[in-house]
């Protein structure tokens, strides 16, 4: 067999060891807002995947009959604690759609860079309060 030459190993920088948080690390972790925005992005998905069942038994009780119909404004208009539930169920579904937009735009490599994500990320989170409050103003 041959012996293959070996040339001495040259020593290289110690690299840096990234762990894991801890749960006591978590108070002091700051997440940049694109990534809240990411975040929450998957929060009101979620939330308004658990709040389909209930508007969807709302609905079909305000549809079948004039006395659901009543049930139902007695529940959401006289009670001002089903007011704030719903206006919080429509801040999901504008923030969810207007988001999913932005990661839209970012999946064509655009707005990819820290300030155009940053940028991005404060606009949704500012026309979804915009869009919100107006409907709501509307409504009410």
């Amino acid at each position: 067999m041959t012996e293959v030459p070996t040339a001495p190993l040259v020593k290289k920088r110690e690299r840096p060891v990234y762990r894991n948080i801890g749960f006591a690390q978590l108070a002091n972790y700051r997440l940049p807002i694109p990534g809240i925005a990411s975040i929450v992005h998957r929060i009101t998905g979620i939330a308004l995947f658990v709040c389909l069942l209930f508007l969807l038994a709302m609905l079909q009780m305000s549809l079948k009959s004039e006395a659901g119909f009543e049930v139902f404004r007695s529940i959401i208009w006289a009670n001002p604690i089903a007011k704030v539930v719903l206006l919080g169920l429509l801040f999901a579904i504008v923030f969810h759609m207007i988001a999913g937009l932005r990661h839209m735009v970012q999946d064509s490599t655009a707005w990819m860079d820290l300030s155009a994500a940053r940028t991005s990320a404060f606009g949704v989170f500012a026309l979804s309060a915009v869009v919100t409050a107006l409907v709501a103003w509307r409504l009410w």
